[in-house]
């Protein structure tokens, strides 16, 4: 069983994509627009996996793209992702005199 196909099936709601280059990677829809994803790294000097967050706006265009993390193993991707996830979903915004400031969880 290949790598991402053991990641979509210990994630709830994650499947894989390709990227235009032709490479797999796992991707959650976490909400409308944002992303979290696993991909394989082929460098030597990096961990196997890097998980990645990404937000687009209505058009397709990258709005926010950062790194969490990189894992060394296939469960602690699972567990980054997982949290990753909770972080972003329990992230919330205040509003104070008219003037809007998001307040997010972050690693």
């Amino acid at each position: 069983m290949a790598w991402n196909e053991i990641l979509v099936s210990v994630i709830d709601g994650s499947k894989t994509v390709v990227s235009a280059q032709g490479r797999p990677f796992v991707s959650l829809e976490i909400a409308s627009k944002e992303y979290v994803e696993v991909h394989l790294t082929t460098e030597v000097d990096e961990l196997p996996f890097k998980v990645i967050f990404k937000r687009f706006d209505q058009i397709g265009g990258i709005l926010e793209e950062r790194e969490y993390g990189q894992t060394g193993t296939l469960d602690l991707a699972r567990k980054l992702v997982i949290e990753v996830a909770n972080l972003r979903l329990n992230s919330f915004q205040i509003v104070l005199d008219g003037e809007k400031a998001e307040i997010e969880l972050t690693l």
